[in-house]
């Protein structure tokens, strides 16, 4: 009996002394990392700081060149780049000078890539593409999913837009990328259209010749394409004419418009080009009955033969015939009647 308690004594020190013993070598390495783990968090902390003054550096270079007025995008490229590369160079030495295996980072990080992190990731690859591709950048004058504004900034995860109001609207890098995006100041020159109208009673060619004299007279309006007048409609009580021109794309088309309509209307009053009224016909038939004087009468073998089968009663004015589906007309104000079939219907309820 004693013997099998002193076994068991001596297991359980055997037991407490192995503890203790693995207790004392993990305060021993903690220890001896606590200086590693300083000098790794100085070098993250210092990696971020390194990276916004190279960062600030390059794109000060690149505006010394030049770059930033005509190609912004690479300016802002440029920057983002750097800042990226100094900053994974910094995490990099950290987590060697701390210790931790690589191997376990980057497998966690790309676990989170697949999954937490992956609109942000998105964006920012999309955000790179949009710089690169120069489709539109900083300025462009812009329309997406029905948002209209120009782009004011291009962040690493957003777009920046001002929009036609003054808001501040901010779309998603990706959304950019994969919808349609309309851009009004890509391209150097675009062109714009307004439509005026003139009276039936106006000589067409001069009025023609009226509006081609506005559009010349009109600040903006580029002579090269020329500006073109046609006609496209014939309305109701006016004839529409089409001005079309080609102006600057970032000249500002909304106030071209507004002075080339006021040249219209004073090159109009000046020429004496009638803009129309609105013309409304009415018949005044108090005293004519229905059918005198108004309505020319339909003569016709085959369409007498086909209402031969209808016959009308001038007493109650109810259509009497063979033919079940022969309508009925009420001769005083020609009120369409039930056929004779449902009026027969009606009188057995």
């Amino acid at each position: 009996m004693f013997t099998a308690y002193a076994a068991t004594t001596n297991a359980a020190d055997k037991v407490a002394n192995q503890t203790s013993g693995q207790l004392a070598d993990l305060v021993t390495v903690i220890v001896e990392k606590i200086p590693l783990w300083i000098a790794a968090f100085i070098v993250i902390v210092l990696s971020f700081i390194v990276a916004k003054i190279v960062r600030s550096i390059v794109e000060n270079k690149m505006a010394e060149k030049g770059i930033e007025d005509e190609h912004k995008e690479i300016q802002i490229l440029g920057g983002r780049m750097s800042y990226v590369i100094i900053l994974t160079i910094g995490f990099t030495m950290g987590l060697k000078i701390a210790g931790i295996d690589l191997t376990t980072i980057i497998a966690a990080v790309a676990f989170g890539i697949g999954f937490a992190l992956k609109d942000i990731i998105t964006n920012f690859l999309a955000g790179i593409m949009i710089l690169l591709s120069k489709n539109f950048t900083i300025g462009d004058f812009i329309v997406v999913e029905g948002t209209m504004g120009r782009i004011i900034e291009i962040q690493s995860r957003v777009t920046v837009l001002q929009a036609v109001d003054g808001t501040k609207v901010v779309v998603p890098n990706a959304q950019l990328f994969n919808k349609q995006v309309t851009s009004y100041t890509s391209n150097p020159f675009r062109r714009i259209e307004v439509e005026t109208s003139v009276d039936y009673r106006s000589d067409l060619k001069n009025a023609l010749k009226v509006c081609l004299i506005a559009a010349k007279r009109t600040k903006g309006v580029l002579m090269e394409p020329k500006p073109a007048v046609l006609v496209t409609e014939f309305g109701d009580s006016e004839i529409v004419i089409a001005v079309r021109v080609w102006v600057e794309s970032r000249a500002g088309f909304k106030k071209i418009m507004s002075r080339l309509l006021m040249n219209l209307k004073e090159s109009f009053d000046e020429y004496n080009v009638d803009f129309p009224w609105g013309i409304r016909q009415v018949i005044y038939d108090k005293d004519l009955e229905h059918g005198d004087k108004m309505d020319k009468k339909v003569e016709g073998k085959e369409l007498e033969d086909e209402f031969s089968s209808v016959k009308v009663s001038e007493n109650d004015g109810i259509a009497i015939g063979t033919d079940p589906r022969a309508v009925s007309i009420d001769l005083d104000d020609g009120q369409v009647l039930k056929p004779i079939a449902e009026q027969q219907y009606d009188q057995t309820q």
